[in-house]
């Protein structure tokens, strides 16, 4: 069991016996939701890790390494805006596919980029969500800065392993 597993359990057993102490059937009801987010997400996980575990295999290890490795500078960084712009779905998704692209050689900064460029860039939040309830003048203004913030985290992260001499 490794130590994030450890923390989650620690939390979970800490909120347990918060809601023991409140007593009037919390422990029921909070044992009840977590049953039903177990049965709508357990699939979800399964099959997202089983279709990570399918891309790191199938995608081709020399264009992932040349586009976004460890040597693709900022045109690894570029790349890894734009693929994480157009990523849908949330993070049962994307995080299997960032292990996946860790595995056939994408490198930190490219990394970093994309998952920063899918939080902050998703175009399915921002038709779904954004724009729809905040506007067009909101989403064009965020997005804007969106824009420039995705490729300076990838700067910086290329700046900090360069710092620090990882490959």
């Amino acid at each position: 069991m490794d130590s994030s597993n450890i923390f989650i359990a620690v939390v979970a057993v800490v909120l347990l016996l918060i809601a023991w102490r409140k007593g009037n059937g919390t422990v029921a009801k909070g044992l009840r939701l977590a049953y039903e987010h177990t049965v709508v997400n357990m699939p979800r996980v399964f099959f997202a890790l089983l279709g990570a575990g399918f891309i790191s295999e199938i995608l081709p290890k020399d264009i992932i390494g040349s586009w976004l490795g460890h040597n693709s500078g900022l045109t690894g960084i570029m790349i890894a805006s734009v693929v994480g712009l157009i990523m849908p779905g949330g993070p049962i998704i994307a995080f299997p596919i960032v292990v996946a692209l860790a595995k056939t050689g994408a490198g930190f900064p490219a990394l970093v980029t994309f998952l920063t460029s899918w939080s902050l860039l998703g175009l399915q939040r921002v038709f779904t969500f954004e724009l729809t309830m905040m506007g067009s003048r909101f989403v064009i203004n965020r997005m804007i800065g969106a824009f420039i913030l995705t490729p300076l985290t990838g700067i910086a992260a290329w700046g900090m392993q360069w710092l620090l001499g990882v490959p």
